[in-house]
């Protein structure tokens, strides 16, 4: 008995070191969140139209509109011990461009959580806008912004996109790519966008096209091994041409299907029609009327 008990106290001290020691390899490799803290804001003056770049690889993003009289304001909060964030402003003439790049590396807290870029943009000026996003929880409202091309590329975040009041200057394009995370826009008949496309990885995404469509562009959609919830108003006639895998999983209730192509039952009625080429692997992509 007393060899038994002295092996199992051996036993359980050999343990907690071992323990311990992968409690210190945690500690070293997540690191210790030292805020830090970086502003910047530049008046509108005579600028009518700003490139925005924004690439964050942990941390969370948040874009809204500012004062009209403020081109930006921009906010950074980031680990001092391991984060140094990039901004590079200018202007030439009436235009001018903004980068913000933070990586967020491995130190940078759990997940990266602590890393926080807020972004106040000016609706006084048209938006050429590219977000690229990495882990975190991003919130992007662009309802009262004049968008004239957007870009999204979500990788494993969360990101919710809003455009809940019409664009007043045309759209030319909206890219929108969803890597593994979770992904959701709403409002895409604001934009009056030309062209619209969407590449869809093994995330979960929303496409909501609601809105008020002062013009109708060209939709493309492709869908690889994730789902995809697309939401049309039931006052627009819709096409859609679909290029599918055998083992596509595609819903669409009240359409009818001639050929490859599939149409709204009001499609002869509607006063508005859009058209959308989905092209799916092996996902799943359901289409709903409200």
């Amino acid at each position: 008995m007393r060899s038994s008990a002295v092996f199992s106290t051996a036993l359980l001290t050999m343990l907690l070191l071992a323990l311990n020691g992968c409690v210190v390899d945690v500690e070293e490799a997540l690191g210790e969140f030292d805020p830090a803290y970086f502003s910047r804001e530049e008046p509108l003056e005579s600028t009518t139209s700003l490139k925005a770049e924004v690439n964050l690889g942990l941390g969370n993003l948040k874009v809204a509109d500012s004062d009209e009289e403020m081109l930006f304001e921009l906010d950074i909060e980031y680990n001092g011990n391991s984060d140094k964030p990039e901004v590079d402003f200018s202007r030439e003439g009436n235009s001018a461009r903004l980068r913000v790049d933070l990586e967020g590396k491995k130190g940078s807290g759990w997940w990266g959580d602590d890393n926080r870029i807020d972004l106040l943009i000016s609706p006084g000026a048209g938006l050429d806008a590219r977000l690229i996003t990495g882990v975190g929880e991003n919130i992007v409202d662009l309802s009262e912004l004049r968008v004239e091309t957007l870009e999204i590329v979500n990788g494993v975040g969360s990101t919710e996109i809003y455009k809940d009041k019409p664009n007043e200057v045309e759209c030319s394009s909206v890219e929108v790519t969803n890597g593994i995370g979770h992904l959701e826009m709403t409002g895409l008949g604001n934009y009056a966008f030309e062209d619209f496309s969407f590449h869809g990885g093994i995330g979960e995404s929303t496409l909501d096209f609601s809105g008020e469509w002062k013009s109708v562009g060209d939709i493309q959609i492709k869908v690889g091994l994730g789902s995809l919830k697309v939401i049309l108003p039931e006052e627009l006639g819709v096409r859609i041409r679909s290029s599918k895998s055998f083992l596509s999983n595609i819903e669409m209730p009240d359409f009818d299907q001639i050929g490859n192509e599939y149409l709204s039952r009001n499609i002869e009625d509607a006063e508005k029609e859009i058209s959308i080429n989905l092209n799916t692997g092996i996902g799943e992509v359901r289409f709903i009327r409200e």
